[in-house]
């Protein structure tokens, strides 16, 4: 085939694909050039997921016929006038692919006015093609309407999920925007119904609003470095660590990033404190834009740091002073601890989701070659034990693991797996029973916005569960009942919180909602591991153990009891 130039349209639908890639990615581009433009007001507005129609307002700045015409062409920026300008970027949006890019694969309507202005002008795209303008009536700023997304490349609609989901994603890139630019005001509407309203005033205000009164003041300030870094910012005090990854923001100069260096020293920051847990944390980096490339992603979500080491070692001493009000110098450390830090002792943040194929066949049949006829038949609560297994006694190790003997060996029980697997059981068990049990005080639970869209979405499993759950106002719900299976250890608002945060994370589409809710529900229910029990807890435990139908793995594929035979051990000791 003869090399030749690409058309236009063609161009610019590779380029959508790096760009757009789904309706958070539009929302991201057009709120960053609302910001870039001085506005102090934005308004969004998405339906049916943002794929029907997306909507951003503002009252920036606005731009003339002519310029609206110029920002529908590939490369037209105002941001960069010479190739210096890329090495000290500071502006949000500046290669100028964006606009182009969201109308080769949309209906697109922009209307704006500048300022003096008599009039706004309209201009009206359909795949690309300009096929109207016109003068029209407006205030000052600018409106740009994406329609029908991805129509006319339904192959990319395919790769999208769920309008939730993809409402969710929306919601969260606006709340990115919002946390960034407190003297900004935000508005979402999503459907017709107004998600949030964020009024412009300081930050400390702002976060409550996003992040919830509670979570906030579980948090400390950071405040460490001067020129070329400086950190700022609240992070999560370590007594109020999280079983999962939830509230995390990072920025770089302004703009939101992913950026797995700053991530890693946050959690190293806060040292033996996390034992598996995790922090919140919105974090702020400024840092001269010279030492830093955000031209390294289409969707400038990752960033490179031209000085790593300076990064990691002020991010780092900057959440440990926090947490830990240590005065002194920054901590050192060597450029050769890293290649450590990143390999096998970075497992413990990284998480535990992974099996590998020795881990799964660690799992062994505790009966031997022959199963009884009922699992009941082994540690049943009203039948004898079996003699093939017969325990000789419960202990503990570390608070974590229960170890029995049995006739050919020992078990070795994790009681957090184990405990999760039975709730998780028990919870499926008596779906559509609708088993609650009545709270003595009705908790009033405040959700975040990406919260409340799961929420919206899965309230009716949340009932067919067990939970009596009731919408109050807003953005707030109160919780009246929870399943029999919580027991009464479990705090309800924290429970439901944890569920919902877990939703948002956007699981695996094959599982169904219950089970989703479910495996949440078992993990924070769970007890934990590090908690003491009881002979007589450990034995209860146990027993409702192999009274589910898979007693050796957790509902998330991991092992929950682990055997080791007399042969296995005399091995070890070099006796066979």
């Amino acid at each position: 085939m003869p090399i030749k130039v690409l058309p236009i349209d063609i161009v610019n639908k590779i380029a959508a694909g790096e760009v757009v890639e789904r309706p958070a990615s539009v929302v991201k581009e057009l709120v960053e050039n609302s910001l870039d433009a001085g506005a102090s007001a934005v308004e969004v507005e998405i339906k049916q997921g943002g794929l029907r129609l997306i909507r951003v307002s503002d009252d920036g700045s606005g731009m003339d016929p002519a310029e609206m015409r110029l920002s529908l062409e590939r490369h037209a920026t105002s941001k960069i006038a010479g190739y210096d300008d890329l090495l000290s970027i500071a502006s949000y949006g500046f290669r100028g692919e964006a606009l182009p890019s969201m109308a080769s694969v949309s209906r697109l309507t922009m209307a704006s006015r500048s300022e003096g202005a008599s009039s706004a002008w309209v201009i009206e795209c359909d795949g690309g093609r300009i096929i109207a303008q016109k003068e029209s009536a407006g205030n000052r700023g600018t409106t740009i309407i994406v329609e029908e997304l991805f129509a006319n490349v339904p192959a990319r609609r395919k790769f999208l999920k769920a309008e939730m989901t993809e409402a969710r994603k929306v919601a969260d890139e606006v709340v990115s925007q919002a946390i960034a630019n407190p003297e900004v005001s935000f508005r979402l509407i999503i459907d017709g119904k107004e998600s949030f309203d964020y009024h412009t005033g300081p930050l400390e205000q702002r976060l409550e609003d996003i992040l919830t009164a509670d979570v906030f003041r579980s948090m400390l300030p950071v405040e460490f470095g001067q020129r070329p870094l400086a950190v700022k910012g609240f992070a999560l005090s370590p007594d109020k660590l999280l079983a999962r990854r939830r509230d995390q923001y990072l920025f770089v100069n302004g703009r939101r990033v992913s950026d797995r260096l700053a991530g890693s020293a946050i959690y190293r920051g806060y040292g033996p404190s996390l034992l598996g847990r995790h922090p919140s944390y919105v974090l702020f980096l400024e840092i001269s834009p010279r030492q830093v490339d955000i031209n390294v992603h289409p969707a400038k979500r990752e960033v490179r740091f031209r000085d790593d080491g300076l990064v990691f070692n002020t991010v780092r001493s900057a959440i440990h002073r926090a947490m830990f009000q240590e005065p002194g110098a920054p901590d050192s450390l060597s450029p050769g601890s890293f290649g450590g830090f990143f390999g096998s002792s970075s497992q413990q943040y990284t998480g535990k989701e992974g099996l590998t194929l020795e881990d799964k066949k660690a799992v062994y049949q505790l009966y031997g070659s022959e199963e009884p006829k009922a699992i009941g038949e082994l540690f049943g609560v009203a039948e004898p034990r079996s003699e093939n297994v017969s325990l000789v006694s419960y202990w503990q190790a570390h608070n974590r693991y229960i170890f029995a003997g049995i006739k050919n060996g020992i078990i070795m029980v994790d009681q957090h797996a184990a405990h999760e697997r039975i709730l998780f059981e028990e919870l499926l068990k008596s779906r559509e029973k609708r088993l609650s049990q009545q709270l003595l005080f009705p908790v009033t639970l405040e959700l975040n916005p990406s919260q409340k869209i799961a929420w919206e979405q899965f309230q009716d499993v949340f009932s067919s569960l067990g939970f009596d759950v009731k919408q109050f106002s807003g953005n707030t719900i109160v919780i009246e009942g929870l399943p029999a299976a919580a027991g009464d250890r479990v705090e309800g608002g924290e429970l439901i919180r944890n569920i919902l945060s877990d939703l948002c994370q956007n699981p695996a589409a094959s599982v169904e909602p219950a089970e989703k809710l479910a495996m949440s529900f078992a993990c924070h229910a769970a007890v934990k591991a590090g908690q003491p029990l009881s002979q007589e807890e450990m034995n209860r435990l146990i027993d409702r153990l192999f009274a589910t139908s898979s007693p050796y793995l957790d509902p998330h594929g991991r092992p929950a009891v682990i055997r080791l035979t007399l042969d296995d051990l005399e091995r070890r000791f070099g006796r066979i």
